[in-house]
């Protein structure tokens, strides 16, 4: 039995417990049930099951209190309809680049695997966090006062979404420029950590369809549009540092599951991927996959 089989119950109790904190200390608890459904959904070699546990088990040494087992309570499955509540007020706009969707969907997806984790406490932790991810700063974006005001310029080129799949597809389209993210006049900015939340909150939102929450998913994918449109707002001058070839071309290369990451989207953004690409037409996956694979180069 791999350390892999244990991180449903384990990541469901981080992610509540950090996420009542910070809704970004969520994201650990999230990376190992980013770690727990890439082994369970896709054939990943051994060198890949071992880098997850090797990660994971650094979020869980310097978070070890986050992890530690729960009191006993009862579960009570009428619960669930607070996290629904929860990831349903984060489709009202966008917000946090669309991390309650992220996050929420994974502790929804893990607790309806695992009903017996539906327990008060980890409810009410994972509710907080969501309440937590639908405020945020109206300047995140480069040269933007407040993007909660803005609308998508006509003269963008992103066609409206019809379904899923169009958002999925423009999703890895938006993947074509990759710069890193940069302190700037002592502000950071997320130029390519924005394009990963692009795609972790689209998968989001392919799962909730797959869940059947479609009315969550009509409202989302709208929000998700705007994001694309948000994140292409970067001075010229930073395209200098684009990232024009990636070090791998594999998101399975061995060269990055050998690394031990600090960054807990190191887990959640290959998860999202792996899962994604499965939606793209053949002919549209390898370079999908190339660009995605400029991300994972610079990943810490």
């Amino acid at each position: 039995m791999r350390k892999l089989d244990s991180y449903l119950e384990i990541g469901v109790i981080g992610m509540a417990r950090g996420g009542q904190l910070s809704w970004f200390n969520g994201h650990f608890g999230a990376a190992l049930l980013a770690g727990y459904y890439m082994d369970r959904e896709h054939e990943l070699p051994d060198h890949v099951k071992d880098g997850i546990e090797r990660t994971c088990k650094r979020y869980r040494h310097e978070h070890a209190e986050w992890f530690a087992p729960l009191e006993q309570e009862e579960a009570n499955p009428m619960l669930l309809e607070q996290i629904i509540d929860g990831l349903r007020k984060n489709t009202e706009k966008l917000s946090t680049s669309g991390h309650g969707l992220a996050l929420g969907v994974l502790a929804l997806k893990a607790l309806r695997d695992c009903p017996s984790l539906i327990t008060p406490t980890v409810v009410n932790g994972l509710v907080k966090m969501l309440e937590r991810t639908t405020e945020d700063g109206p300047n995140r974006y480069w040269d933007i006062d407040n993007y909660f005001t803005t609308i998508v310029d006509d003269t963008a080129n992103l066609p409206e979404y019809r379904h899923t799949f169009d958002m999925t597809s423009q999703s890895f389209k938006e993947l074509h420029t990759i710069v890193p993210n940069r302190m700037i006049d002592g502000k950071m900015y997320f130029f390519s950590g924005e394009l990963e939340h692009g795609i972790t909150h689209a998968q989001a939102l392919t799962e909730l369809e797959r869940l059947g929450y479609n009315e969550l998913v009509l409202a989302g994918m709208k929000n998700h549009r705007h994001q694309m449109y948000l994140n292409r707002q970067r001075p010229d001058f930073m395209l200098e540092n684009e990232v024009k070839k990636p070090s791998f071309t594999s998101i399975l290369a061995p060269e990055y599951w050998e690394k031990t990451f600090d960054d807990p989207h190191a887990l959640k953004f290959p998860y999202a991927v792996l899962d994604l690409l499965k939606r793209l037409p053949t002919s549209e996956q390898p370079e999908a996959e190339y660009n995605t694979c400029k991300l994972l180069t610079i990943m810490k």
